[in-house]
């Protein structure tokens, strides 16, 4: 009798084993019947997908295995899922600060800005410091606009206005007098960072570059308002599909930000991942930049929010003849722009940061700048002896030498890219810079062509982006397939070179898996692959099929984010 009650015993165990095991293997979600791209190369479609916990379980075209009693199962009807998508390159803080500054009326002659900037001083009596833009370059002459201009509306008050492309402000006196401006004001780079001074030395109140950062500053700050606009921001993206942001700087306000999204994410309000940078934008803090980025890394690191990455502001924009050419500026003779850094100071943060594992974020917009940069990493890899195993990436190129596109794969650098940014229009300013090669910049499908891993981002900065879609990965994806605007006449002539047009899959894979390259995330994020973080966007239509001028109206149905489905509806089959 004591056996078989032992033998009874030890069956029900096994029976319960073997019940437990069944029940561990059955997922929690299901999603069948759906178009699903994986963003894997090997096997780049199926129809199914499992999740159990935060992770994918299975991933094929039947996944009847792991469906139990418990298991939720939706029928998604064939609709296109894709990952979870990464905007790599973006600033959500500089957006939410702007919130509730004024922005001006469009204006492409110096009489109609000056009208805009007096109406809009006159709307806003009250305000004791007035911030806001925007002012397109090519209407001043190479030395920028004027004091006196902003003195003859306001004379009393701060007044300063972002330029077009935030890389420079316009200020008049009061604002100077109080940021503590004048003409015994060094210049940060002399011919990159400036404060613009007339013949006798006197600031004129046109400020280039990362000295506008700093005079900015002086004016701007974190607040509760400024708090929740940001989670208002990040989960806008969150509902485009955006699981993962990369913050490309804050340019002198990186602790504030950070302690302000460290308390939202706290208080579990955090809507999706966020990666953070620390800024070197000026050359005195070279010599402590990374001690700096390793002490907010170790204040505020958590599984959502990393600040894992050096953002090195290299030279400036085409716009400001500021970005670091290879050879004069036409309108601006003697003049090539300037880098923040030597290709010496370049090669020794390469090993520095290969030594601590923290990634680098490179701003290059000038062929000169780019070419330094690459250099810099060859130096590291002669220096190592090995490629470093550190991400670095190199943002915006616009202008790219021929011989430095192939480069790009044999260093193992990212190229991080902007699609939204070739969408034509008047280039005649960037002629009267450059010449011919107005007409060869932005050459985005090349870089892809010649081997380079690519990332995309929307790099929005000013909060009138914002309701503008600017944001939009969908936007995005449209304007980079076409390089035409949203809008455009399908008959109209798009941003040369016509062959630079990037492929479809191209633009998905650079917001998902070579985004999560670019991160150091790719064996978790970026994909729909078992073992991977579950993040899933279903969409309204497919966008690998939809006509191209249609492409911006994709939106998702659903997003799914760690398993649970944050955004949207779906319908589950029983």
């Amino acid at each position: 009798m004591k056996k078989m009650l032992i033998g009874g015993l030890a069956t029900l165990l096994t029976i319960s084993a073997c019940t437990d095991a069944v029940k561990d293997h059955h997922a929690d979600s299901v999603y069948v019947s759906a178009v699903i791209y994986t963003a894997n190369e090997s096997d780049p479609w199926s129809s199914a997908v499992a999740i159990k916990g935060d992770k994918i379980v299975y991933v094929g075209d039947d996944a009847a295995a792991y469906i139990g009693p418990e298991t939720m199962v939706y029928d998604l009807g064939d609709k296109l899922v894709i990952p979870g998508m990464i905007d790599a390159h973006t600033h959500p803080a500089l957006v939410a600060l702007g919130v509730g500054q004024f922005v001006l009326d469009e204006s492409y002659t110096k009489e109609a800005l000056m009208t805009a900037i007096r109406k809009t001083v006159a709307e806003r009596p009250d305000e004791e410091v007035l911030i806001g833009g925007f002012w397109l370059n090519e209407i001043f002459d190479v030395t920028g606009p004027r004091k006196e201009d902003l003195d003859a509306i306001e004379p009393d008050r701060p007044l300063i206005i972002f330029d077009d492309w935030a890389h420079t402000v316009w200020a008049n006196s009061v604002a100077l007098e109080q940021g503590g401006v004048t003409r015994d004001t060094k210049d940060i780079v002399p011919g990159f960072s400036f404060y613009q001074k007339d013949l006798s030395g006197e600031p004129t109140g046109w400020i280039v570059e990362s000295a506008a950062s700093v005079f900015i500053n002086k004016f701007w700050s974190v607040s509760p308002a400024m708090e929740e606009s940001t989670l208002e921001f990040l989960t806008y993206l969150r509902n485009l599909g955006v699981t993962t942001v990369f913050d490309a700087g804050n340019f002198g306000l990186d602790e504030e930000v950070y302690a302000a999204l460290s308390r939202l994410d706290k208080e579990g309000r955090l809507p999706i991942r966020y990666h953070g940078v620390y800024t070197l934008f000026l050359p005195d803090d070279y010599g402590g930049a990374i001690d700096e980025l390793k002490r907010l890394g170790h204040t505020y690191n958590t599984d959502n929010l990393r600040i894992d990455t050096l953002k090195v502001f290299f030279d400036g924009v085409l716009e400001t003849r500021t970005a670091a050419l290879s050879s004069d500026y036409l309108d601006t003779p003697g003049n090539s722009g300037e880098g923040l850094l030597s290709r010496e100071q370049l090669h020794q943060l390469v090993l520095d940061l290969d030594t601590e594992g923290l990634n680098l974020h490179v701003h290059s917009v000038g062929d000169r700048a780019v070419a330094t940069v690459l250099d810099a990493v060859q130096d590291a890899h002669e220096s190592l002896r090995r490629a470093p195993r550190i991400r670095i990436a190199i943002t915006h190129l616009e202008k790219v030498k021929e011989t430095d596109f192939s480069r790009f794969k044999e260093l193992g650098v990212i190229a991080q890219l902007t699609p939204q940014w070739v969408s034509g229009g008047d280039l005649s300013w960037y002629e009267a810079g450059i010449g011919d090669a107005a007409f060869e910049m932005q050459r985005m499908q090349t870089f892809i062509d010649k081997g380079a891993v690519v990332t995309f981002s929307s790099d929005i900065y000013s909060p009138d982006e914002w309701p503008a879609d600017r944001a939009n990965p969908f936007l995005g994806m449209q304007v980079g397939h076409n390089r035409q605007e949203i809008g455009a006449d399908p008959e109209s002539e798009a941003l040369p070179p016509i062959e630079d047009r990037i492929h479809r899959d191209e633009l998905v894979n650079g917001y998902t898996t070579n985004a999560a390259y670019q991160l150091g995330r790719e064996n978790e994020l970026g994909r729909i692959a078992v073992g991977y973080r579950a993040d899933l966007v279903v969409l309204n239509q497919n966008l690998f099929e939809v006509d191209r001028y249609e492409i911006h109206k994709t939106k998702p149905i659903a997003v799914i984010m760690n398993g649970e489905i944050v955004y949207g509806e779906l319908l589950q089959r029983r």
